[in-house]
Order: C-alpha cells, then sequence, then structure tokens
C-alpha cells in the first residue's frame, strides 16, 4: 500500500505536465496572417514551398498536443489500474492511439512544411 501515494503523485505530475503541454499547444499564438485553426493551416502547406514556418509551427503545435493528450491519458488509465477498474483500464489505455496518429500526422507535417 505504500506504493499508492507514490504512484498517485507520479501520475498526478504526468496530468499536470500534460495539461500545461496542452494549454500551450491551444493558447499560444497562431503563425502568419492564416485564418483558421492550426490544423488546417499545418494541412494547406505545400511541397512546392521550403521552410514554410507558419506551417510548420502549427505543426509543432499538433505534435504537442498530442504528447500532452498522451500524457493525460496516460495517468488516468494508470490510476484506473492501480483503483482496480478493470473494464475500463483496457479501453483507456487503446485511447492511446489517437494521440499517436496525432503525433505522426503532425511529424508528416512538419516535414513535409519544412522540405
Amino acid at each position: 500500500m505504500n506504493s499508492q501515494p507514490k504512484i498517485y503523485r507520479q501520475t498526478s505530475f504526468l496530468s499536470l505536465v500534460g495539461l500545461g503541454i496542452l494549454g500551450f499547444a491551444f493558447f499560444a499564438p497562431d503563425a502568419g496572417v492564416h485564418p483558421g485553426s492550426f490544423f488546417s493551416v499545418a494541412m494547406r502547406c505545400t511541397w512546392q514551398d521550403l521552410l514554410e514556418l507558419p506551417a510548420a509551427w502549427c505543426s509543432i503545435k499538433i505534435i504537442l498536443m498530442s504528447v500532452g493528450l498522451f500524457l493525460i491519458i496516460e495517468s488516468t488509465g494508470t490510476v484506473l489500474a492501480v483503483k482496480k477498474y478493470k473494464s475500463l483500464v483496457l479501453p483507456v489505455f487503446l485511447m492511446q492511439a489517437v494521440p499517436c496518429l496525432g503525433l505522426l500526422f503532425g511529424g508528416y507535417y512538419l516535414i513535409k512544411s519544412l522540405l
């Protein structure tokens, strides 16, 4: 039972870091004069333009959002596993596929905007 408070401290720290990264990704100013969300700015970049910096910044924001969401889901799943909610642990950990896809898409758009 002594390890449970340590696990709760670690998961709360991960949750706070995840919320901080997620908040930074959403509230950091968008780059450039492109209207719309940072997803649309990142998706509008083409392979023909070299170093399209507004799209690169928005791609970095997608990557940061994915990392923050991953940390929040990881800490939630860990708390559910410690509290022995077996039926909820697997679906919560399977939800980590969404931030992983966001990380892949963000990396793809970052490479696309810089090359």
